[in-house]
C-alpha cells in the first residue's frame, strides 16, 4: 500500500503546484522519513503561498487606494479652472453691482419677469429750402398699442414688444440690456411708422381731408453705453431696471457713447392725390439712411418720496457725427455734427418682490443741411407689472 500512498501524494503535490503556479519535483522512491519531511515542507510551502497571497491582496488594496487618490487629485485639478473662473466672475459682479446699502437695496433675487403695455408715438418733420421758399411737412403715427415684456437674469435682460393694432403688425422692438450699478448698456432694434398721418404741409389745408399715409417705414439699430459716476448711492436698476430699490434720494452725472443706424423709407405712390398735386416736390424723398456716432453727458436723479415709491428723471444730451444718405430728386450725402437728446422718467412702487409703475421715453434725432432737414422723434409710454423670483442664497434666512 505504501507505493500507492506515495503515488497519490505525488499527484496531490503536482496538482497543488499547478494550482499555485509552481512546479515541484518529488523524488521517487521515497522513504517514511522523506514523506514526513515532504509533509513538513508541504505545510511550510502552503503557508508561504497563503502568506504571499495575503501580501499580494494587501498590495492590491494599496494600489487601489493610490489610484483613488490619484483620481481625486485629477478631479481637483479639473475643478481648479472652474473655481478660478467663478471667483473672477464674482469679483467682477461685486465691482459692477456694489452699492451703499443705506441708499440702495440691491437685487435680492436671481430672476426678474415683467409685462409691458405700451403706446408708441413717432414724429417726422421734413423741411426744404431747395424751392422758392421754405417749406415743410410733418407726419405722426397713430399711437399703436403694443404688448411685450422683459426677462432679467441678474443684470442681463432681454425684452420684446409686438404691436396689437390692426394695420401695424410689422411694428416691433427688441432690446438686450445690461443694468448694473456702474455701467448700463442696451442694444436695440425696432421698426415703426407703418401707420402714420400727415398733420401739417406747407401751403395745403388738411382739415377734414384724408391724411392717412401707409407708405412710411422706419428701422433703427442702436447701441448705448453709459458710465454712472455716483454708482454707490444712485441706482439706475432701481429707476428703470426694476430689480433694486432706492431708499434715499441721490443723483449722478453720467457719460457714455451711442451708435444709431436709421433707415426711413417714403413711398410716394401712397401719398393722397390732392397732396401730390399741391406739395413742394423738394419735400419728397425715397429713402434716408444715416449713421450716428455720439458722445453723451447728462444727469439723472432718483427721489424716493415714500417707502418703496420712487420718482426718477434722466436727461442725456448727445453731440456727435452723422453721415447720411438721402435718396431724393436731387440725391446727396450729408456729413455734419449733430445734437440729440434722450429723456426718460419713471414712477414706481417696488417692495423688492413685486413692482409696478410707469416709464416715459423720448428720443429725438435731427439733422440739417443747407437745402434739407429731417427731425425724427419717438416716444414711449409704458405700464409695467412684474415680480422677482428665486432668492439669492446669500440673502436667504438661515
Amino acid at each position: 500500500m505504501k507505493p500507492l500512498k506515495y503515488i497519490l501524494f505525488y499527484l496531490l503535490l503536482s496538482a497543488s503546484a499547478i494550482v499555485f503556479g509552481q512546479e515541484e519535483t518529488v523524488p521517487y522512491p521515497m522513504t517514511v522519513d522523506s514523506v514526513e519531511m515532504a509533509d513538513s515542507s508541504e505545510g511550510s510551502r502552503v503557508q508561504g503561498v497563503k502568506s504571499s497571497r495575503v501580501q499580494g491582496f494587501k498590495g492590491s488594496e494599496g494600489s487601489e487606494s493610490s489610484e483613488g487618490s490619484e483620481g481625486t487629485s485629477k478631479k481637483s485639478n479639473l475643478l481648479k479652472p472652474l473655481k478660478w473662473t467663478l471667483g473672477i466672475v464674482d469679483k467682477i459682479s461685486t465691482y459692477l453691482m456694489g452699492c451703499d446699502t443705506n441708499y440702495v437695496t440691491p437685487q435680492l433675487y436671481e430672476f426678474t419677469a415683467q409685462a409691458e403695455l405700451s403706446y408708441f408715438h413717432d414724429y417726422f418733420r421734413i423741411s426744404s429750402t431747395a424751392g422758392e421758399k421754405n417749406t415743410h411737412m410733418t407726419l405722426q403715427s397713430g399711437n399703436p398699442l403694443t404688448l411685450g415684456g422683459y426677462v432679467f437674469w441678474g443684470p442681463f435682460g432681454f425684452g420684446r414688444t409686438w404691436t396689437l393694432d390692426k394695420g401695424t403688425s410689422a411694428d416691433y422692438r427688441n432690446s438686450f440690456a445690461l443694468n448694473t450699478a456702474r455701467i448700463i448698456a442696451e442694444i436695440y432694434t425696432f421698426e415703426s411708422g407703418s401707420s402714420t398721418k400727415f398733420t401739417e404741409i406747407s401751403g395745403i389745408n388738411l382739415a377734414g381731408r384724408d391724411t392717412e399715409f401707409k407708405g412710411l417705414d422706419s428701422y433703427c439699430f442702436g447701441l448705448n453705453v453709459q458710465y454712472i459716476f455716483n454708482n454707490k448711492r444712485y441706482s439706475w436698476p432701481a429707476a428703470f431696471g426694476e430689480n433694486a430699490v432706492q431708499r434715499k434720494a441721490a443723483g449722478t452725472w453720467k457719460a457714455g457713447f451711442s451708435y444709431d443706424h436709421m433707415e426711413i423709407d417714403f413711398d410716394r405712390t401712397k401719398v393722397p392725390d390732392y397732396i401730390i398735386n399741391q406739395i413742394d416736390t423738394t419735400l419728397l424723398f425715397s429713402r434716408v439712411s444715416y449713421h450716428d456716432y455720439g458722445f453723451s453727458f447728462g444727469y439723472s436723479y432718483n427721489w424716493p418720496f415714500r417707502r418703496n415709491c420712487l420718482l426718477a428723471v434722466s436727461a442725456i444730451p448727445t453731440i456727435g457725427y452723422r453721415r447720411s444718405n438721402v435718396d431724393a430728386p436731387n440725391s446727396f450725402i450729408l456729413n455734419n455734427i449733430t445734437t440729440d437728446i434722450f429723456f426718460r422718467a419713471s414712477l414706481f412702487w417696488n417692495n423688492t418682490k413685486y413692482f409696478t409703475g410707469i416709464v416715459v421715453d423720448i428720443h429725438t434725432y435731427s439733422y440739417r443741411e443747407k437745402k434739407f432737414g429731417l427731425t425724427n422723434s419717438y416716444g414711449t409710454l409704458k405700464y409695467i407689472l412684474g415680480f422677482n423670483f428665486l432668492k439669492k442664497s446669500r440673502y436667504k434666512n438661515p
